[in-house]
């Protein structure tokens, strides 16, 4: 795909009865639109290929001579995900399936019932792929031979816009400073929210830092933890902001810093780090499948990923040539060109 406008292949997702509205991609988003859902999670892959995001099959079949697939997403009541990959197939879609909540604790969650079982294990021998935006592979039905799963199984990251100017958000680099806290919630064991602000003070005792700032998503009651937690760190260093941010302002807040970190464990799709490859800043301390691509040597399972991080906070030559780094393994495999192109070459089995 040499022309950004231009898509080798037209993907229609579908979150079948989800509270996301239908959205058209039919023209790639060149810049971000305000009140317009971001292209990212599963809305990029509909982005990425000039598709369109949709939560009702009917409205899917109405176009479905404009889409070259559909990827319809599994929720926790598999059932309706199953009715839907039925109706497609019918129509003679191919039918790629993908868990909405990808990471292994989380599928294995909404698997807890029979009913989900039976139907997932349903949907997986109709659809004609399987795709997985994390490196952990969702699982497979046990009455279903791993040879036909396998066949069908693709790891396709959550795509990002880096190749279009309008979503460069980058700042000088002498106008950054500070640490972004990447994980939010407290309640979440894996994300391990916590775990991240303890270590950033102990980071902030080695290396001078201007500000850690930290977003609260959890009302006053979070709001009175992380002010206890702010006792950590340098008197005026700790920055709380008080609620949740529109994507436009959290994606300046998010540039305005030189590195973002976190600890989130979940083994998620990465979209903190995707929206630090938009940023052009780095993205250290967790496992997500953005982090392990586009950010090696930072990501938890690199054993020094702290010092290079610390390092990163302090020489403007090594930042830059990270950043330079992410930036090019983001255009060859992340990138909405990338990505379209990863589902173009798609021969899906039989």
């Amino acid at each position: 795909m040499t022309d950004p406008d231009v898509s080798p292949v037209s993907i229609a997702v579908l979150n079948p009865g989800g509270r996301d509205p239908f959205l058209d991609y039919r023209k790639i988003p060149a810049a971000p639109v305000s009140g317009v859902h971001a292209p990212v999670n599963f809305h990029a892959y509909a982005a990425a290929t000039g598709g369109a995001f949709f939560d009702s099959t009917e409205a899917l079949i109405a176009q479905e001579k404009r889409f070259d697939a559909a990827l319809v997403l599994i929720r926790k009541r598999a059932w309706i995900s199953l009715k839907a990959v039925e109706t497609l197939k019918d129509s003679g879609l191919p039918v790629i399936v993908s868990w909405k909540e990808c990471s292994e604790a989380q599928i294995r969650k909404q698997l807890r019932s029979l009913r989900a079982k039976r139907a997932y294990a349903k949907i997986i021998a109709l659809a004609d792929g399987i795709l997985s935006p994390t490196f952990v592979s969702p699982v497979c039905p046990s009455e279903l031979g791993g040879g036909g799963f396998n066949a069908k199984l693709r790891f396709i990251p959550t795509p990002y816009p880096v190749e279009l100017p309008g979503w460069n958000f980058s700042l000088p680099i002498e106008e950054r400073d500070g640490i972004f806290i990447g994980t939010r919630e407290f309640g979440t064991p894996s994300r391990n929210h916590l775990t991240a602000i303890k270590a950033l003070a102990s980071i902030s005792g080695r290396a001078p830092v201007s500000r850690i700032s930290v977003v609260n998503t959890e009302g006053s009651r979070g709001l009175k933890r992380l002010r206890k937690l702010s006792r950590l760190f340098p008197e005026g260093t700790f920055q709380i902001i008080p609620s949740a941010l529109p994507y436009l302002d959290y994606m300046r807040l998010l540039a305005s810093h030189r590195l973002v970190f976190q600890r989130d464990l979940s083994g998620v799709p990465g979209q903190v780090a995707g929206d630090c490859l938009l940023a052009r800043t780095l993205c250290a301390g967790g496992n997500s499948a953005i982090e392990k691509l586009a950010f090696p040597d930072l990501c938890h399972e690199t054993p020094d990923h702290e010092e290079k991080f610390l390092t990163a906070l302090t020489n403007d030559g090594d930042y830059a040539e990270l950043i330079e780094r992410s930036q090019r393994i983001a255009a060859e495999q992340i990138s909405f060109r990338a990505v379209a192109q990863a589902f173009a070459d798609w021969d899906f089995p039989g």
